[in-house]
């Protein structure tokens, strides 16, 4: 049996590679994705809550290709699993499409029912993505 830890970072690293066949493989059917109010998709619906694989899809198409066509690299730093809800702390860092250098801190709380991912909470500087990949 696969742990919920392993399936969640398998989900993130899905994610991270805008890998959708895999990313919706591990996903339940009502998966949730909340949205902190500083990111602009948090604006775009009256809930901050939206279905996983929209929201999904919205990041990457919002924010992905913002940066240069290397992409981002992910270094997990920390994973903590407990009954379910698996946290996992990492960095990104790259460059956007201007040559801007990108690093960003994140911790992201996955909740693992039934072997799938059922809710995805992503905490990090809103602002400083704004600025780095919104606006700039």
């Amino acid at each position: 049996m696969t742990s919920d830890r392993d399936i969640a970072l398998s989900f993130m690293q899905a994610l991270w590679a805008a890998d959708f066949n895999a990313t919706d493989a591990l996903l339940s059917e009502d998966a949730t994705w909340v949205f902190q109010l500083g990111m602009p998709q948090s604006q775009l619906r009256e809930s901050r809550v939206w279905p996983a694989r929209d929201a999904m899809r919205r990041i990457v198409a919002d924010l992905f290709g913002k940066f240069s066509p290397d992409g981002f690299a992910v270094t997990v730093s920390h994973i903590i699993a407990d009954s379910g809800n698996v946290a996992i702390e990492y960095e990104a860092n790259g460059r956007t499409v201007s040559g801007r250098a990108y690093q960003n801190y994140y911790v992201t709380l996955l909740r693992v029912r039934d072997g799938q991912i059922s809710d995805v909470r992503p905490y990090n500087d809103t602002l400083h993505i704004a600025q780095s990949l919104v606006d700039g």
